[in-house]
């Protein structure tokens, strides 16, 4: 056993392990994985065991009765107490499930171990969860009660009031998680204040200019939050993005002379580069970087200084916690900008949301996390509906019968038939290259299709003539 695996055991569990007739008793160290052990196990019972496992692929342990033990979990994750009998079995023939005398019982079993089981966790998760739901149901019931000056100052105050009491409480009884859920109540509030504030001072002020607020005033939240906390960074990250984006589009719809389906498709360009960035930002933030490649042949034989496992293990989790959680902070912001690109239901932002939604649709096959993933479908799946909901308003409800039930019929088959032939299937190389170039053609076409929304061309015939 490593010696950086020694100095971390603190605890041992006692075993007794059986291998056919013969059994043996150890005493292992409780915080270290199965795999690291067994060549220690089963050296007890002969070196000759050990050469016997290369002809039935390895040995496994299992409970009597149960599924082998995860080889990548400790005895204590796996709650192995002492004095337990462990069952050594060839890997190909493990031992057989045991079959129940009493029904009952069985059936007992089953209802105690079953995955859905509410745990301790779980009822927490639901005490906090209602907490956060009674917490939020202030932002549908204080505006409208009294001046608008007064429902600002009373939201903004509350906003105060939640920031800093999350700062004590993850200060003081050390409780991130009762912290969290009131630092997200306090930028809830504080988005609400910095909508009601533009609604005193300029009621006559655009919907963008609400939202360039609303954003800023998430985004300073957010801030205090995550200096008040210093905890939960990733939720901070995909809050951090989804109000920078928002802000972004509000802030060009409040100085252009710009409608905010227009602002919006000028947003939802940004937010398109802005996903190119992620993964590089996400390996950046956590705390990884990349040597400088060499620039000259003497230092091609220079030694090059190994990264420690752990270090790399670690920082590879965060980079793809930062990364889920900037896909799925972009993917919702995507979201709001997609509906309100098409509300005004022009000819050209339609146009320009289905393209956005192809690229997007294309650039999703590249991340391997489900949310990630799922971040840049939904995005090109709102987009889709509001532009087939816009057509189909415009049309009589025979032509909504012959062009709307159609499409959809078409587009379930494919993606049935898609749900039965793509997943594992290994396409052949040129298959990625042809969709790498029409994600590149498709890229380069949001730019001459956004300067349209935005009347460019027009503007210029109208100069030149």
């Amino acid at each position: 056993m490593e010696e950086q695996t020694q100095q971390r055991t603190t605890s041992s569990v006692r075993l007794r392990f059986v291998l056919g007739q013969r059994t043996a008793e150890l005493a292992l160290p409780a915080e270290v994985p199965l795999a690291d052990l067994l060549p220690a196990i089963l050296l007890q019972f002969g070196a000759e065991t050990i050469e016997e496992g290369a002809e039935h692929e390895g040995w496994v342990l299992q409970r009597l009765g149960e599924e082998p033990l995860d080889e990548d979990r400790s005895p204590g994750q796996l709650n192995l107490l002492d004095g337990e009998s462990i069952y050594l079995a060839p890997r190909a023939d493990q031992l057989a499930a045991i079959d129940y005398d009493d029904l009952v019982d069985g059936v007992g079993d089953r209802v105690r171990e079953h995955p859905g089981k509410l745990t301790p966790t779980g009822v927490r998760r639901m005490f906090e969860a209602g907490a956060l739901v009674l917490l939020l149901s202030g932002l549908y019931l204080l505006p409208g009660a009294g001046a608008p000056a007064v429902q600002a100052q009373f939201v903004g105050g509350s906003a105060i009031l939640l920031l800093l009491v999350s700062a004590l409480v993850a200060r003081g009884s050390g409780s991130s998680r009762a912290a969290i859920i009131l630092v997200g109540g306090g930028v809830c509030y504080a988005v609400l204040s910095a909508w009601l504030i533009v609604g005193v001072l300029a009621p006559t002020a655009p919907l963008m200019v609400q939202i360039t607020a609303a954003g800023a005033g998430g985004l300073i939240a957010l801030t205090v939050g995550l200096v008040a906390v210093a905890d939960a960074a990733l939720l901070f990250a995909g809050g951090i993005i989804f109000c920078l984006t928002l802000a972004i589009a509000g802030l060009f719809g409040s100085i252009a002379p710009v409608s905010a389906a227009q602002a919006a498709g000028v947003g939802l360009a940004a937010s398109l580069v802005m996903g190119v960035f992620v993964g590089p930002t996400a390996f950046r933030l956590s705390g990884l970087s990349l040597p400088m490649l060499p620039t000259g042949a003497d230092e091609l034989s220079e030694d090059i200084d190994p990264v420690p496992f752990e270090t790399v293990v670690d920082r590879g989790a965060a980079v793809v916690g930062y990364s889920t959680a900037l896909h799925a902070g972009l993917g919702l912001a995507q979201v709001v900008l997609m509906l309100l690109l098409v509300a005004e239901a022009d000819t050209w932002s339609m146009v320009l949301a289905l393209v956005a939604a192809v690229l997007l649709a294309l650039r999703s096959r590249h991340p391997s996390g489900t949310i990630a993933r799922w971040s840049m479908l939904v995005p090109a799946a709102v987009a889709v509906g509001a532009d087939v909901t816009h057509v189909a308003a415009g049309l009589s409800p025979t032509g909504r019968l012959l062009l709307v039930v159609p499409l959809v019929l078409l587009g379930t088959g494919l993606l049935l038939v898609a749900a039965e032939r793509l997943p594992g299937l290994r396409l052949r190389p040129y298959w990625g290259r042809a969709a790498e170039i029409f994600e590149t053609i498709t890229a380069v076409a949001i730019l001459p299709i956004l300067l349209q929304v935005l009347h460019v061309y027009a503007a210029v015939r109208t100069m030149v003539s």
